[in-house]
């Protein structure tokens, strides 16, 4: 068990981080007056499409120079996984130099716009797209009011990026969609040098003005106070768009380069309240001490009880019934000993997998600036986690008498396999299907590939050769006919087994999971790792709690095939997991394309199967010292 000592060090790192705090990302850059900030532009993200697309996959002004390898080649691999793909823009912005209204310089013959670009445009904003812009690092957010349409239902759940336009469910006439092409943005700067100043904060308000560089060069201009005719997606009005932009800047010390990632991480729920928080761990650990105290029950009365009468007087207790009298076949091997070995190996592998990630990101060397720097260390720990895999596959398999180099192999390629070719099947079907679609270049395929065949799948086989080296003496008679088990409670059959008691562990993360479904399905920045790593170990006390409690109850009721009920028990929280991901696509997002549904229940089934595996690991895994423990106990002839 984890002591009182850890759990309040813990707090403290938790609410250490819970106050943000800038951490390792990047240099400070800073521009002099009237110098040119850097403007890149991202991908097109929406909660409701769910697939990301290439910002110039609509017919927005480019630089004619641009070039796709070059700019991939300077993207890290987790951004590219993340569906991040960042372009230089035409976007000149200098450092204290207020634009009222400026036209973009479009090259020739891009202004024009053919009626299967509007409909493009009209499809992407009616599905809820948003653009990206990256200045000086910064995601640009949007201001409250990005418009009086896009008020209700039809308000944006995230405030990152701009919305590209007003969908046509939410316009007065609900014919045509709005494209905004007017961006105004405000921007913060704080002086930290004497004539050196950096970017601290970035807004953006988009607007739909229909001729809008041919209203931009006069005196009254201000989309903010004047109604402007939108600019709409009818082709018979829209033959050309005209691209514009202002720009205004303002000092404050009140931000600083330290603390300027604050505002975008105060945007979550999740990052502003630590309460709720706070709240929810003192939920979970009232699971834990409930739990806690039917275990210590049982081990200081009932077992140590059953145990002193059993080695005082074993005549008379050969006439009584329960788990003492199965000490002959607990330690017997459980049905498909190979196959259990396969999920203890990769179960390990995924919880070192978590824990190191988790241990970096409360360090604050994953932080959000550092763009996809979370995803690939979670890659690269589960690459070098392969080892602990192959360790613990190949000790299984020969204490089980299964030692096959088989089973080695299919250890390491079975749940990566599954996943890589999951997530290769859904690249596939994007790019077959969806025109301008995020996906990632062969580069990076050829990369993840060369990862697992080339690292992790020898590191699983190095681990393996030295697991064979170990076994276990067992202290504990086997009997050589197996017993048979008497007709189970249908409390304690397989299928109650494998969903109820997984409400438990459920129950004590849900408050973290739904802020982590809201990062990765709503945009929303999830940083407070200090409170997910607590969460994490209150999982495991629980799920260790539970599986000890119903694992006990199967050995009373004379029933030793206990090892598979160990993992499938606590595992029952992916299945309540994954039954809330439905209920929260119901109700919390808006699918409003096939393949956005389809990469959703995808993604949410991959994560269920890895919470079942890393969780039903503890819980054979505690289950496996409890049984050694009381059974080591007894005096058996």
């Amino acid at each position: 068990m984890i002591s009182l000592g850890m759990l309040l060090s813990l707090s403290a790192t938790a609410l250490a981080s819970s106050k943000f705090g800038y951490v390792p990302g990047m240099g400070v850059i800073d521009y002099q007056e009237k110098e040119l900030v850097d403007v890149r532009v991202n991908s097109l993200h929406s909660h409701e499409g769910v697939v990301s697309y290439d910002y110039y996959s609509l017919k927005f002004c480019k630089p004619l120079d641009m070039q796709r390898s070059v700019e991939l080649a300077d993207e890290r691999l987790g951004e590219i996984l993340w569906g991040d793909r960042i372009f230089p823009s035409l976007y000149e912005l200098r450092m204290l130099e207020n634009v009222t209204c400026k036209p973009l310089n479009c090259p020739s013959g891009q202004k024009k716009i053919s009626l299967a670009d509007l409909q493009r445009f009209e499809t992407r904003i009616n599905n809820g797209y948003r653009g990206n812009f990256v200045i000086d690092n910064l995601p640009v957010v949007a201001k409250n009011f990005e418009s009086k349409y896009l008020l209700g239902d039809c308000q944006a759940l995230s405030p990152r990026g701009y919305a590209l336009g007003v969908p046509k469910r939410c316009t007065p006439d609900q014919k045509f969609a709005y494209i905004n092409n007017h961006l105004k943005f405000e921007i913060k700067v704080n002086m930290h040098k004497p004539g050196l100043y950096i970017v601290v904060s970035v807004n953006i308000i988009p607007y739909s003005i229909r001729g809008s560089e041919l209203v931009c060069g006069t005196r009254d201009f201000n989309p903010a106070a004047n109604e402007y005719e939108p600019l709409t997606t009818n082709p018979e009005l829209t033959s050309s768009i005209g691209w514009t932009y202002s720009v205004e800047w303002t000092k404050t010390d009140e931000i600083g380069w330290s603390n300027r990632w604050d505002a975008y991480l105060s945007l979550s729920f999740s990052n502003n309240n630590a309460r709720v928080h706070w709240k929810a761990i003192l939920n979970s650990l009232l699971i834990i001490l409930i739990l806690g105290a039917s275990v210590a029950r049982m081990i200081q009365v009932a077992l140590r009880h059953d145990i002193d009468r059993y080695n005082d007087d074993i005549e008379d207790a050969r006439d009584e019934i329960g788990w003492k009298l199965v000490h002959g076949d607990v330690f017997r091997n459980p049905s498909h000993p190979a196959y259990l070995s396969i999920v203890l190996g990769n179960g390990v592998q995924l919880i070192a997998m978590m824990s190191c990630t988790l241990f970096f990101a409360m360090m604050g060397f994953l932080s959000p600036s550092n763009r996809g720097a979370l995803i690939s260390a979670t890659v690269l720990f589960f690459v070098l986690m392969s080892l602990l895999n192959g360790v613990v596959t190949g000790f299984y398999l020969r204490n089980w008498n299964t030692r096959r180099w088989l089973y080695v192999f299919i250890s390491g390629t079975a749940y990566p396999g599954l996943t890589f070719g999951t997530w290769l099947f859904t690249e596939a079907v994007k790019l077959i299907t969806r025109k301008g679609a995020n996906t990632a270049p062969i580069i990076s395929i050829a990369m993840l590939m060369g990862l697992w065949i080339c690292v992790s799948l020898p590191l699983v086989v190095l681990g393996a050769s030295f697991g064979f080296k170990y076994e276990v003496e067992s202290t504990q008679h086997v009997n050589q006919f197996e017993r048979k088990i008497p007709p189970r409670h249908w409390l304690l059959s397989r299928s109650v087994l494998m969903i109820a008691p997984g409400i438990l562990p459920f129950g004590a993360a849900f408050i973290e999971l739904r802020f982590i479904l809201s990062s990765m399905w709503q945009g929303m920045v999830y940083y407070v790792f200090g409170f997910l790593t607590i969460t994490a170990l209150i999982v495991i006390i629980t799920a260790a709690e539970v599986s000890i409690v119903m694992v006990y109850f199967l050995l009373v009721n004379e029933d030793h095939k206990w090892q598979w009920p160990s993992v499938y028990i606590p595992g029952g929280m992916a299945i309540h997991f994954f039954l809330y991901s439905i209920y929260y696509a119901q109700t919390s997002l808006t699918l409003r394309t096939w393949l956005g549904t389809l990469i959703f229940f995808q993604t949410m089934s991959l994560v269920s199967l890895s919470i079942w595996i890393s969780v039903g690991t503890v819980g054979y895994l505690s289950c496996a010292l409890f049984t050694r423990t009381i059974y080591g106990q007894l005096k058996v002839d």
